[in-house]
């Protein structure tokens, strides 16, 4: 395990949606989560699971209801907004509908050059020119307009702008779901060309474990708003220890017909984050669950002595 100060730290975070009624939904309920230098940290998990609304939150892009929230060792669970000016320079955020996170009114160098112009940064017509040589596009498609382009492209033009201000962290919130398969392959292979030339750290959004294997090097599994397994990605998807993780890799297609096909995937639905169970809250879906599972939620724990894989489970 690295032993550099994480740059992004959740500490028994928080983030709360009003809802119908006067209900209040626990979109992320209590996680402790770290982006340390360097690495590419995946986030899985089922839609509706708080994935998107935590990694916004790591951004203050969502207000924190609990908990802490450590940026580059600093406290910023509730910064004024005018204070999270020198936040903006040092991350960034790659969104999930490329299209939609662009202006279309605006062409593709003027979205480019959003973050430089706001942060008053000279020289700004070369600068934007070296960000799409470096994100694999030509020089022409600066004159166009975000319908002219194809999703590909417009992922890597979002790539590009979060390059912007070189941060130290970018999240990038389901950056592929949206894109072919062939095309995937080609933005995620650019994510990591990026971390190894800049030395860039990502948070990986992603509902796709096959893609998140890839590129990742540590995975955490999110459940009903709580993080319910973490650890090296090689550890956890070769070993999941959580029945949770292991339905989500059992329900991944096997190419090979000869291949022996894990244990049936997930019955039943996610509960309803409005009124999650007591207890464990995947005990509703959960194989393995015994009268402490619905009474008692499992802390998550480390198995391996310091070396990072933990699990949030009573059976683990």
């Amino acid at each position: 395990m690295s032993t550099q100060a994480p740059l992004l730290e959740a500490q028994s975070l928080e983030v709360h949606y009003p809802a119908p009624g006067g209900a209040t939904l626990k979109a992320v309920a209590g996680v402790d989560l770290q982006i340390r230098p360097g690495e590419i940290l995946g986030l899985v998990g089922e839609s509706g699971c708080g994935k998107s609304s935590l990694g916004r939150a790591l951004l203050r892009l969502e207000p924190v209801a609990a908990g802490r929230l450590l940026a580059f060792g600093e406290d910023i669970s509730h910064t004024p907004a005018r204070g999270l000016k020198a936040l903006r320079r040092r991350t960034s955020m790659i969104f999930q509908d490329p299209y939609a996170s662009l202006n279309p009114r605006m062409t593709i160098a003027a979205c480019v050059e959003e973050p430089l112009r706001v942060h008053r940064r000279p020289d700004r017509a070369a600068q934007i020119a070296a960000l799409i040589d470096r994100v694999g596009l030509p020089q022409d498609v600066l004159t166009r307009k975000p319908h002219q382009l194809s999703g590909g492209q417009l992922q890597r033009i979002g790539i590009a702008r979060a390059l912007a201000l070189e941060p130290d962290v970018i999240v990038a919130d389901e950056p592929v779901s949206a894109l072919d398969v062939s095309v995937q392959a080609g933005v995620v292979n650019l994510m990591a060309d990026l971390r190894d030339q800049a030395g860039l750290s990502w948070l990986f959004v992603a509902h796709d474990l096959k893609v998140v294997e890839h590129v990742s090097d540590r995975v955490a599994v999110m459940y009903l708003g709580r993080v319910v397994e973490s650890g090296p990605a090689a550890a956890v998807m070769s070993a999941p220890r959580h029945p949770y993780t292991e339905a989500l890799m059992a329900a991944v297609p096997v190419a090979d017909p000869h291949t022996p096909r894990r244990p049936p995937a997930l019955t039943g639905d996610l509960p309803s984050p409005l009124d999650p169970p007591p207890g464990c809250p995947f005990h509703t879906r959960c194989p393995l669950a015994t009268a402490i599972c619905k009474a008692e939620r499992p802390a998550l724990r480390d198995l391996d002595h310091g070396e990072g894989h933990a699990v949030a489970c009573h059976h683990a």
